[in-house]
């Protein structure tokens, strides 16, 4: 045998192991960990599934994780469209496992269900909602429980009010953070919001990039590129924890995201978002959805000029709900459950869940 046969054969020989290792990787669907005691043992009654499910006739991943099957159940609506908060979550956000079963879904063309989206021209809200309505009576056979309680960030406070509007029967409370309202109002205002911070820190670059692509709004085939250059840079000198490192490590190293996934990670909200922003344009929940009959909490961030606060705050004010509270996270931008998560998960826990399910059970004895 030759040289270079040998060497042929020696490549072969760690090639193709590292091929199949790559193949086996790309296909895995990615796994959660148990929850487990102090022993290292699962806990008894726990829950810690990574799944498919059929929501509107096209199967989308959710991941449900409690340490007591028997907690009120807590659907997360993650912002996006076409992202996913799965992984900052379970890193940021893990407490909350212990006083609910925390679902989190990937929506249609977010990273797990990426492949949901195949037909992008039949997006829209009305079929997110639809998907969503799906999987609020999903949990509810699942867990035998008649109300679940329901958090949406951004994008998904949108899903969120909207879900609320139409499934109250379905709603312990809604809990809205990073809240959108009037989209046209809330680009325009970052817009203004993001030239002021980029010209008090000297952040020239932002400045000119914000003059390239101008103010909202937004047409052309360029739109959702430039609506993400404009939350990207409303964001970047807002809130006062540096938590971009450790949000990109939790992506890197999370179980419940393959090869696939972490690819579709970056590619989820490019190819989406253009398909469901234009449909966003005449968004105005001040208008189309004055009252809800579910209790509302917004929990906002005082420096958010993503979806800028006082916007938020302007229709809270104006929401009619059985029951409204407010509380300002004075230390985060758009997404205090991740930049002030202590105070976050304590609310959930101690306050959202007990007050209101007690008031509900107050209110079933009242009749």
């Amino acid at each position: 045998m030759d040289r270079t046969t040998r060497r042929i054969l020696a490549g072969a020989g760690v090639g193709l192991p590292l091929a199949l290792l790559g193949a086996r990787l790309w296909r895995s669907q990615g796994s959660t960990p148990p929850i487990l005691d102090e022993r290292g043992q699962p806990v008894p009654d726990s829950i810690a599934s990574l799944e498919q499910v059929r929501l509107g006739g096209v199967d989308q991943w959710v991941l449900m994780r409690g340490r007591s099957f028997h907690n009120p159940v807590l659907l997360y609506l993650s912002g996006g469209p076409g992202a996913s908060e799965m992984a900052w979550l379970r890193h940021f956000n893990a407490p909350l496992e212990d006083h609910f079963v925390v679902v989190q879904w990937d929506q249609r063309g977010a990273v797990k269900s990426y492949a949901a989206a195949k037909d992008r021209d039949a997006l829209s809200v009305e079929q997110y909602v639809s998907d969503a309505s799906d999987l609020l009576e999903l949990l509810a056979t699942r867990f035998g429980q008649e109300k679940v309680f329901v958090a949406g960030h951004s994008w998904g406070s949108i899903l969120g009010v909207l879900l609320a509007q139409r499934r109250p029967e379905r709603i312990h409370a809604y809990i809205g953070t990073g809240q959108q309202v009037n989209f046209l109002e809330n680009d325009t205002v970052s817009h203004l919001r993001a030239h002021e911070l980029a010209g008090r820190f000297g952040d020239g670059k932002a400045l000119a990039q914000l003059e390239r692509i101008g103010p909202p709004p937004y047409t052309g085939p360029d739109r959702a590129r430039r609506y993400m250059l404009l939350m990207s840079l409303a964001g970047r000198h807002a809130g006062r924890r540096g938590i971009f490192p450790e949000m990109l490590s939790s992506v890197l190293k999370a179980s419940e995201y393959s090869l696939r996934d972490k690819l579709h990670f970056m590619l989820g909200m490019r190819d989406i978002l253009g398909f469901v922003y234009p449909q966003l344009a005449g968004l105005d929940l001040e208008a189309q959805v004055p009252a809800l009959q579910v209790p509302v909490w917004f929990m906002l961030g005082r420096e958010d000029y993503v979806t800028p606060s006082e916007i938020a705050a302007r229709y809270f004010d104006k929401l009619e709900a059985p029951r409204k509270t407010l509380v300002w996270f004075e230390h985060s931008g758009h997404s205090p459950q991740f930049e002030e998560p202590g105070k976050f998960n304590s609310l959930l826990a101690h306050q959202v869940r007990t007050s209101t399910v007690a008031a509900q059970a107050e209110e079933v004895l009242l009749h």
